[in-house]
C-alpha cells in the first residue's frame, strides 16, 4: 500500500496561500473549512525557517470558514460576504480568492461571485486551488496565472532592460527573499532591472506592469513553467529556463547566457564577472590549506526539490571537487516533469553524475540509497566514505546513520531562523561552501 510519510511540500491551496503572503499588499481570502489557512500559514512560516508573518496571514486569513450549512446548500452567498467585508476591513492593492478543498468538491462557483466584484473595478482574482489538486508548487502556479490573466495591465510597450523572475516558490525554496535580492543586484549590474514580486521590498505596481518585461527567466524545469507559458500567450514576453546558479561555474554560465540574449556589452559584462569572481576567491583561496589539510572531499548525497537538487548537485561537483553519489528529488512531478529533470541531470558530465531518484517520501528515500549501497558492497568498507547529506531537517537522521557530515538547505527547515540569507550567486556559493564546510570544522 502506497503512502506518504513525512512530505516536504503542502497542498496546492498552502502553495498559493504562502505565495500571496509573499507578495506585499496583497491579501489572501480564503474560502475553505476552518482551519485550512491557519495550517498552511503554520506549515509554511515554521518549515521555512520561522520566515514570519504578515498583517492578514496565519489565524488572521479573512476566510469563509464554511460548514455543514454551506456544504448542503453551497458557499457563494457566504464568499461573496466574505469578499465584501474583507475589502471594506483591509486595505491592501490585490485580493486573491484562493479556494480549499471542500468548496472544489461541493462545485461553488467562485468566479462567478468574483466577477461580480470585478465588473465593479475591484482589485480581486481568484484561483481555484483545492489542496486535493497537487502539492504546493502546483499551488504557487496556479495563483501565477490568475495574476498574469486577471491583474497583470494588457497591451504594454516592452523594456529591452527589464526582466522578471519566476520559477521560486516561497516557503518551498526556504531562501527565495535573499536569493531574488541577490539575483536582482547581480542582474542590475549588468543594467538590467530584474523584478522579483515576493521580497519585502518589491512594489506591487511592478507587478501590475510585468508585461513590460522583455524576458521572463524562470529558475526551474518545473515550477513556474505553465505560467511563463500563459504569460507568454497574453501579454508576448518569451520566457526561458534557467537552472538555480549556485557559486562561480553556474553563475558565470548563467549571466553569459542572459547578458547574450539581452545583447549586454561584453566588456560590462566581462568587467562584472572579473570583480565577483575576485569576490569569491578572495576569501575562499585563504582556506585552501585548511580545506586540502584537512582532506574535506566528500561523496555527496543530495535530496531536495527540482530546483536545488541541480543545482547544488553542480555546485558541489564543479566547484568543491566532491563526487555526488545519490540525488533525490523529492517533489510530486508529472512523467514529462520528471524527464526534463533527467535531461538537466544529464548535462552533469557522465563521470559525475549520480545516481537519480525520484522519492518523496523520507524513509524510502533512506531504502532506496542502502539497496544503492548494497549493490555495491565493499569488504573494506562503505562505497561512499567519507560522506555528506545536503538537504532537509528531515535527512538529518540519515546522515547520522552513514556517519555523515550535514547541512540543510531544502525545506523544511526549522532549526534555524531565514532572513536575508542566500545561497545563489558567487556570493552565494561562498556562503554555502562556508556553511557545508563549518559543519565539517564544528565536528572534528
Amino acid at each position: 500500500m502506497s503512502h506518504i510519510e513525512r512530505p516536504r511540500y503542502q497542498c496546492a491551496l498552502g502553495g498559493a496561500l504562502v505565495t500571496i503572503n509573499a507578495i506585499e499588499r496583497a491579501v489572501a481570502i480564503v474560502h475553505s473549512a476552518p482551519g485550512c489557512a491557519a495550517s498552511a500559514d503554520g506549515a509554511a512560516t515554521v518549515g521555512a525557517g520561522y520566515w514570519g508573518s504578515t498583517l492578514t496571514d496565519g489565524r488572521a486569513t479573512p476566510s469563509t470558514n464554511i460548514i455543514e450549512r454551506q456544504v448542503i446548500f453551497g458557499g457563494e452567498e457566504r464568499l461573496s460576504e466574505q469578499i465584501a467585508s474583507t475589502l471594506d476591513v483591509i486595505d491592501a492593492d490585490l485580493y486573491a480568492v484562493i479556494t480549499g478543498c471542500m468548496t472544489d468538491i461541493i462545485g461553488d462557483d467562485v468566479r462567478a461571485v468574483v466577477s461580480e466584484f470585478q465588473k465593479q473595478g475591484k482589485p480581486v482574482i481568484v484561483a481555484e486551488t483545492g489542496g486535493f489538486k497537487g502539492d504546493s508548487n502546483l499551488g504557487a502556479d496556479f495563483i501565477w496565472d490568475a495574476i498574469v490573466t486577471q491583474y497583470l495591465t494588457p497591451g504594454l510597450p516592452k523594456d529591452n532592460r527589464r526582466v522578471n523572475l519566476f520559477g521560486f516558490v516561497p516557503a518551498q525554496d526556504v531562501f527565495w527573499r535573499g536569493n531574488l535580492l541577490e539575483l536582482k543586484r547581480l542582474l542590475g549590474r549588468l543594467g538590467i532591472t530584474a523584478n522579483t514580486f515576493l521580497t519585502p521590498f518589491d512594489d506591487l505596481k511592478d507587478l501590475k506592469d510585468a508585461g513590460r518585461a522583455a524576458l521572463n527567466v524562470v529558475f526551474s524545469d518545473v515550477h513556474g513553467v505553465k505560467p511563463a507559458a500563459v504569460f507568454e500567450e497574453t501579454h508576448g514576453t518569451p520566457f526561458v529556463s534557467e537552472p538555480l546558479p549556485i557559486g562561480p561555474t553556474a553563475t558565470e554560465a548563467f549571466l553569459r547566457r542572459i547578458a547574450a540574449r539581452l545583447e549586454i556589452d561584453p566588456a560590462r559584462l566581462d568587467e562584472v564577472l572579473a570583480e565577483e569572481k575576485a569576490y569569491y576567491y578572495g576569501f575562499l583561496t585563504p582556506l585552501t590549506d585548511l580545506y586540502t589539510d584537512q582532506d574535506f572531499q566528500r561523496f555527496g548525497v543530495v535530496i531536495g526539490n527540482v530546483n536545488y537538487s541541480y543545482a547544488v548537485t553542480r555546485f558541489i561537483a564543479d566547484d568543491l571537487g566532491w563526487i555526488p553519489y545519490l540525488v533525490a528529488v523529492t517533489d510530486l512531478l508529472t512523467d514529462e516533469q520528471r524527464a526534463s529533470v533527467v535531461a538537466r541531470f544529464e548535462e552533469i558530465p557522465e563521470i559525475l553524475r549520480p545516481k537519480l531518484i525520484f522519492e518523496t517520501d523520507t524513509d524510502r528515500i533512506k531504502e532506496r540509497l542502502n539497496e544503492e549501497l548494497a549493490s555495491e558492497a565493499d569488504p573494506y568498507g562503505s562505497p561512499i566514505s567519507p560522506a555528506y547529506v545536503i538537504g532537509s531537517n528531515l535527512d538529518r537522521p540519515l546522515a547520522a546513520e552513514l556517519k555523515a557530515g550535514f547541512f540543510g538547505i531544502s525545506y523544511p527547515i526549522t532549526n534555524r531562523i531565514v532572513t536575508d540569507q542566500y545561497y545563489v550567486g558567487f556570493r552565494g556559493g561562498l556562503r554555502l561552501t562556508t556553511d557545508i564546510v563549518s559543519a565539517l570544522v564544528a565536528n572534528r
